[in-house]
C-alpha cells in the first residue's frame, strides 16, 4: 500500500473520496473485496478482466504496488482518492482482499462510541473495536485465506478448464462479465489460457484432489464450531457478522453454488452446468452447517451495490 498524506478516518463519508477496483470478474479473492465495498455502501467503479488478459489491464499499475506475495499483476486493485484532489501523490493503492476488507472497516465503519441504529448510519466494525475480539476474527480470516482461497481456486479451476464441457468455461467471459474484446479473445483462446492457467496454478489431478479433501476436511470442521457455539444466531466470532464470516463465505461461495441470483458479484455456471461427481461434492459441503452458513450469510448479509457504481471499460468500450 503507498503512503496515505489525505487517509479518511473511522467514520468517513464515502463519498468525499473515488474508489476504483481492478478484478478478475469470477475470483472469490475479488468477491471478498466487492461484498466489502457494498457493506459498507460504498460507490465504485470496477475494471473487470479474465485470467492472462487481466495482465493488460493492471499493467500501468504493476510498479506501484508491492505484493508480498504472487505477481504484480495481482487484484483486487483498489485505487482510493479525494474527490477534491486528482493530485497522484495523494492516491491511496493496495492489492489485497484482506487489507482491503480491513481498510473499509476502520475508515468507514461506524466510530466506537456509535452504534448502527438505522439504514442510514454506517455498518459497525468487521473487525470488532474490542482487541482481543479482532485478534480472533483476524485468526480466522488468515486460515481461510490460507486454507480455502487456494484449494477452491485450484478445484474450480481444475473442473472449469478440465472436467466440463468447453463451452462453460468459455462461458465465464459472457454474460456481461466483461467487455466484447476480452469475451471475443477468452472464447478463441480459451484452449490456450487454460493450458497455462493450468501450469501456473500447478494442476493435476492428484493436485485436484488434495485440495477436495482439504476442503471437505476443513468444512467438517467449521460445522462444528458453529454447531457448538453460543445460543442466537450462529456466527464464527460472537453473535454478530465479522469479517470472518465474510470471508468464509466469499472464499467459499463457489463450493457451495452460489451464483449471481444469490448475491455473487459476477456471472458463475450454476451447479448443473457441472460433471455429475462435482455436483455430487459440492452438494455435499452445500448440505453441511459451514455450507449453510455461508448461503445464510449471502441471504441475511451480501446486499447490493451501493447507488454510483458502475463498471468501468477501457479501449473505446470494447476491454
Amino acid at each position: 500500500m503507498t503512503q496515505e498524506p489525505t487517509s479518511p478516518g473511522q467514520g468517513s463519508n464515502p463519498s468525499a473520496f473515488n474508489f476504483s477496483l481492478m478484478s478478475i470478474c469470477f475470483s472469490h479473492y475479488n468477491e471478498k473485496a466487492r461484498w466489502a465495498m457494498d457493506y459498507y455502501s460504498i460507490p465504485y467503479t470496477e475494471y473487470r478482466s479474465l485470467p492472462i488478459l487481466h495482465m493488460l489491464s493492471m499493467f500501468k499499475f504493476r510498479a506501484k504496488t508491492h505484493p508480498t506475495s504472487g505477481t504484480p499483476f495481482v487484484t483486487p486493485h483498489l485505487t482510493v482518492t479525494p474527490a477534491a484532489s486528482d493530485e497522484e501523490d495523494v492516491k491511496i493503492t493496495m492489492n489485497d482482499s484482506s487489507k482491503i476488507l480491513e481498510f473499509l472497516s476502520d475508515r468507514f465503519s461506524a466510530p466506537p462510541n456509535k452504534t448502527a441504529t438505522s439504514t442510514s448510519s454506517p455498518p459497525l466494525n468487521l473487525y470488532s473495536n474490542n482487541s482481543e475480539t479482532k485478534a480472533k476474527i483476524v485468526a480466522l480470516e488468515e486460515r481461510f485465506g490460507t486454507i480455502i482461497g487456494p484449494n477452491v481456486r485450484r478445484l474450480v479451476y481444475s473442473e472449469l478448464l478440465c472436467h466440463c464441457p468447453k463451452s462453460v468455461g468459455q462461458s465465464l467471459g459472457q454474460h456481461g462479465n466483461v467487455g466484447a474484446l476480452q469475451t471475443w479473445i477468452w472464447t478463441w483462446f480459451f484452449s490456450f489460457f487454460s493450458w497455462v492457467l493450468m501450469r501456473f496454478i500447478r494442476i493435476t489431478p492428484e493436485s485436484a484432489e488434495r485440495s477436495k479433501d482439504i476442503l471437505k476436511r476443513e468444512f467438517e470442521h467449521l460445522s462444528r464450531v458453529l454447531e457448538s457455539g453460543p445460543p442466537g444466531p450462529a456466527y464464527l466470532v460472537g453473535n454478530k457478522f465479522t469479517a470472518a464470516d465474510l470471508t468464509l463465505a466469499s472464499l467459499g461461495a463457489l463450493l457451495v453454488g452460489v451464483t449471481q441470483e444469490d448475491g455473487y458479484g459476477a456471472w458463475v455456471p450454476s451447479l448443473s452446468a457441472l460433471r455429475p461427481e462435482a455436483q455430487e461434492f459440492l452438494t455435499e459441503l452445500r448440505k453441511t452447517t459451514a455450507g449453510q452458513h455461508i448461503l445464510e450469510c449471502y441471504r441475511l448479509h451480501r446486499g447490493e451495490k451501493a447507488e454510483g457504481s458502475s463498471y468501468g471499460y477501457s479501449f473505446f468500450g470494447w476491454w
